[in-house]
Parts: structure tokens; C-alpha cells; sequence
């Protein structure tokens, strides 16, 4: 697939149009349109721009964009302590361009899950940094209870930090934060899964300073805040999306 293609086929799995597109990147509508077509080529710049604001960086090496997370999160609790990095700020100009934050930096009503879900399509979870997966086997809720015994910290998200909040489906991906992969690793009794593998799998994330933020104890069990566990599901597999849909009302349980 070409860069044209590629662009032209991100933009409509992400729901943009070219206008939203254009407003994202601060260009003019019709330089998406002539890019998308093969008329011109973007500057290098240019297209890393348009691929990280369509979740898909230039490289095999890409990983996920926290500021992104950062942003979103810090606009919906202006109580979190996360600093305003140019990235951070990259982003709010960008979702404000496309009328997702108002001239204070706060969510537009009725906007809520849009920006989440961008969040979530910049920082997907098979792309965060320091991640490990292992082999399927324990629930999301036995590793958490397995490092809280052992006084690791963690914080769950995905399916499992979905149905804390709301009670909406089965677990498909247990996917957890943890302040130290390794030592979670050994109270849970993870093995790890073989590098290139498929299917299903558990995944240890180490914190970043900002997706666990602001977590909290539900039924003896750490999650991650709602807009976070609602941007990890936006950004992740199989029935998250539809899960992150029924925590914003988009969806009936």
C-alpha cells in the first residue's frame, strides 16, 4: 500500500473527512484531497504529522503517543498533575481545530467519546511502550489480586476495567499497568508469550506518569479512571470498542 492509499484508507477507518483531516494537520482541505489522489507528494514531516494524528506513525517502530493520552486525560480532570509538553499542547490545538475542546481547553458537550477515541486511536494499546505480552490463562481480576497480595502496584484497564464501571461483556484481552512488569510477572505467575505469536495473550504495561493516574479500588480491585479505561478500550481489540461505546452511552448494554 502506498502513502496515498494508506492515508486515503486511515482517514476512513478513523471517520474523518478530508476537511477534518486538513483541520487536524492545519492544512488546507484540498492538500489531503491532491495527497490522497497522488498529486503531491507531503513532506516527511507533513506525513508523520497525518499518520500519528491517524494512529499510525511512520515505521514498524512507532509506539504510542502519550501525550495524547496526557491531553485527553488532563482535559477531562484539570485536578491531574500532568505537564504541558509541546506534544500535550500539539494535541489540544489540534482537537480544538476540529471542535472537540472549547477556548478552555475542556471537552465540548456531546464531544466526549469523540475526543477519547481519538486519544485511543493515538495510543493504541499494542503499541505502548515497555508492554510484554504472556500467555492466556489468568483473568485481568486473578493477576489483580495476585499483585495486590504481593503489594505491586497495577491498575487494570481493557475488558476487565470496562466491566468495573459497567458490566457489559466477557473479557477477551487482560490487560493491566503495573509499576514493575518484572515483578508483576512473578506474582502472577505469567509465562511469556513467544515474540511474533498470535492469539490470545495477557499484557503487562509499566506506568507512564499519566494513564494511571487518578486510579481507583472497586470491589478490592485497582482500575484505571473511566476516560482512561474508556481511551485504552477505544485504542485496543476485539469488543473493546463496543465496550467504550456502552460506558459513553453510544451503545445499550
Amino acid at each position: 500500500m502506498d502513502l496515498a492509499e494508506r492515508i486515503s484508507t486511515l482517514r476512513r477507518v478513523n471517520g474523518l473527512s478530508a476537511r477534518q483531516l486538513a483541520a487536524l494537520v492545519d492544512v488546507a482541505p484540498t492538500t489531503v484531497t491532491r495527497i490522497e489522489s497522488g498529486a503531491v507528494s507531503p513532506s516527511f514531516d507533513l506525513a508523520q504529522e497525518i499518520l500519528a494524528v491517524l494512529g499510525e506513525p511512520i515505521g514498524f517502530t512507532g509506539v504510542a503517543d502519550v501525550a495524547a493520552i496526557a491531553a485527553a486525560r488532563s482535559a477531562f480532570d484539570t485536578s491531574l498533575t500532568v505537564p504541558v509538553t509541546l506534544a500535550v499542547d500539539a494535541w489540544r490545538q489540534r482537537w480544538a481545530r476540529i471542535g472537540l475542546l472549547d477556548e478552555g481547553g475542556q471537552p465540548v458537550p456531546g464531544k466526549e467519546a469523540d475526543l477519547l477515541f481519538r486519544a485511543g486511536r493515538a495510543a493504541r494499546l499494542t503499541r505502548r511502550a515497555g508492554a510484554v505480552d504472556f500467555k492466556a490463562g489468568p483473568s485481568a481480576y486473578d493477576i489483580g489480586d495476585a499483585l495486590r497480595a504481593a503489594g505491586v502496584e497495577c491498575a487494570l484497564t481493557g475488558d476487565a476495567g470496562a466491566n468495573l464501571y459497567r458490566s457489559s461483556a466477557g473479557e477477551a484481552w487482560p490487560v493491566v499497568y503495573v509499576e514493575d512488569v518484572t515483578r508483576a510477572a512473578e506474582a502472577a505467575s505469567l509465562v511469556r508469550k513467544e515474540p511474533g505469536s498470535f492469539g490470545m495473550r495477557v499484557t503487562l504495561i509499566p506506568f507512564d506518569g499519566v494513564s494511571e493516574l487518578a486510579r481507583v479500588d472497586i470491589g478490592g480491585l485497582n482500575v484505571v479512571a473511566r476516560d482512561q479505561v474508556v481511551i485504552d478500550a477505544y485504542g485496543g481489540i476485539d469488543r473493546m470498542i463496543e465496550q467504550a461505546d456502552i460506558l459513553m452511552g453510544r451503545r445499550v448494554a
